[in-house]
């Protein structure tokens, strides 16, 4: 190997070693973005956890089939919502059998990632 091509190949592993060390330097900054809302360090998924509203209000209907209950409900303030009458999914289905039209519960609820409102929780109201 002559002195030219033993320059190049010294002077190109040296680029190389510079552009990885760079390339660590920049994917360990962003290891840890906690400063920044809804974001996380892992690909495809968030860390976040998501808003849980909390509710009161009257069974209006169950609809075993279906999987839901209607509810009229008071202001759910995490959400921002005033009270309505509003059907749930609910995340546990077995809840539903233990749930009558008229009765008065408390509940939590959440967002899935469509959007739509899903009981997570819920009890009948002392």
């Amino acid at each position: 190997m002559n002195r030219t091509t033993k320059q190049i190949t010294t002077l190109t592993g040296t680029l190389l070693g510079i552009l990885f060390a760079g390339t660590i330097a920049i994917a360990d900054d962003m290891g840890n973005m906690n400063g920044m809302p809804d974001m996380s360090s892992g690909m495809g998924h968030t860390s976040s956890v998501p808003t849980v509203g909390h509710g009161q209000g009257i069974v209006q209907s169950v609809d075993q089939k279906a999987g839901t209950v209607t509810i009229t409900h008071g202001p759910i303030r995490e959400f921002g919502w005033s009270g309505m009458t509003m059907t749930f999914s609910l995340r546990h289905r077995s809840s539903l059998k233990f749930l009558k039209k008229g009765e008065h519960v408390r509940f939590d609820v959440v967002q899935d990632t469509q959007g739509s409102a899903v009981i997570t929780k819920i009890h009948p109201e002392p």
